[in-house]
């Protein structure tokens, strides 16, 4: 249960907006059966890109307070979430952190992806609950072999845009790698070199950790945001042709619920990887239902404002400092795209429509809950024994 003590001490506007959407927030996952936490019968496990976490280069940033108390409460119905697009700056998720609190949540994640073609300075993570979680020591990125090099255009051979990265956890019974990825997207056509990067991508991880699960004591999970448009795309088959059993959603995992970029699969060497709900049809939590609502758009209206007349000013100031010419250009034009957001109502709801996906995400948390009690069956073993 995140830590809301911190509430107290914003302005009563701000403080009763943020606990109103934070009492829809639980009442929709009371609504839609969101299993509860069960320190010793199972583990609730999930995936989620939080979209730019947090910097500010598409210019509706940076999130505000209110946005990470509505992360945390989602964060807190998890035991372990795998997290992309966490970028440069630590300092939003160690907030984040702080409001799951500190004593009961930890995270790891990777370097920045600096260097690779298509890795956007991104950071790839997990966010786990210490008392139900357990790491192992074990963790690491993925670098491919040279035979096992992604093909590009039958000339290049490359890692991956984003190196996946992988970490050993135990919770209860249960052992299992956990690996997550952000598949290098490209394009849509699917007779393009970028399409057919994306698909490589996707194979070169799933053979890679199918041949690592051969010799493993642990269940390999591998989960994230795949860039898969739809069931039984060559994407999604390539997770099926290594042996990951992929778990089914009903609707996408996009705002809209139209593609199925996330993905949570397995590869159970052991058969000791038991889905509680395996029938369950919808497993997202669709948090635009709760907060940042449609209707919410004039409540919103003057947070937007302040933000972008504060940007405004910064642009201004930008001008004011420099000679040169690409600069100045570049700030006028920021200063444009945000003068005319505000417009008129109809412009600023476009900008509400695009800053709330800043401010949660334009994806939507996949989840499963896993069975790690396997003591009836360990004794029911002993019993045979001579």
């Amino acid at each position: 249960m995140p830590f809301y003590k911190d509430l107290k001490n914003l302005p009563k506007e701000d403080r009763l907006r943020i606990i109103d959407g934070l009492q829809r927030m639980r009442a929709q996952l009371i609504d839609v059966n969101f299993p509860h936490k069960k320190a010793a019968k199972s583990l609730i496990l999930g995936t989620w890109n939080i979209r730019n976490f947090d910097d500010d280069r598409f210019n509706y940033g940076p999130r505000t307070e209110e946005s990470l108390y509505y992360l945390a409460e989602i964060m807190a119905c998890f035991d372990v979430i795998a997290i992309q697009e966490i970028c440069i700056d630590l300092k939003p998720l160690k907030r984040l952190i702080q409001l799951l609190g500190d004593d009961v949540y930890d995270y790891i994640v990777t370097d920045v992806s600096h260097y690779s073609s298509g890795g956007s300075n991104e950071r790839l993570g997990f966010i786990y609950d210490k008392t139900k979680v357990q790491f192992t020591g074990v963790a690491g990125e993925i670098v491919l072999p040279d035979k096992m090099l992604i093909s590009e255009e039958n000339t290049k051979k490359r890692q991956f845009s984003r190196t996946p990265f992988g970490v050993d956890f135990k919770s209860g019974w249960f052992n299992f790698y956990f690996s997550t990825v952000h598949i290098y997207y490209g394009s849509n056509s699917g007779n393009t070199p970028q399409y057919k990067r994306r698909v490589e991508e996707i194979n070169a991880v799933a053979a890679y950790l199918a041949k690592e699960a051969k010799n493993s004591e642990s269940n390999h999970i591998l989960v994230g945001d795949f860039n898969i448009k739809q069931h039984g795309s060559e994407g999604y088959n390539a997770l099926q042709k290594n042996g990951f059993t992929v778990i089914n959603n009903r609707k996408g995992s996009n705002r809209d619920r139209t593609k199925y970029y996330d993905q949570i699969s397995f590869r159970s060497k052991r058969n000791e990887l038991r889905l509680l709900e395996p029938d369950r049809e919808d497993r997202v939590i669709t948090f635009f239902d709760s907060v940042y609502r449609e209707e919410d758009f004039e409540l919103y209206k003057p947070v937007m404002t302040k933000m972008i007349l504060a940007k405004i000013e910064n642009e201004r100031a930008v001008i004011a400092a420099t000679t040169s010419k690409t600069k100045i250009k570049k700030a006028e034009k920021k200063i444009a795209s945000m003068e005319k957001a505000m417009l008129t109502d109809e412009n600023f709801k476009e900008y509400y429509d695009e800053w709330r996906s800043f401010q949660m995400s334009d994806h939507l948390p996949l989840w499963v809950e896993i069975e790690i009690d396997f003591s009836d069956a360990y004794l029911r073993k002993l019993k045979t024994l001579p």
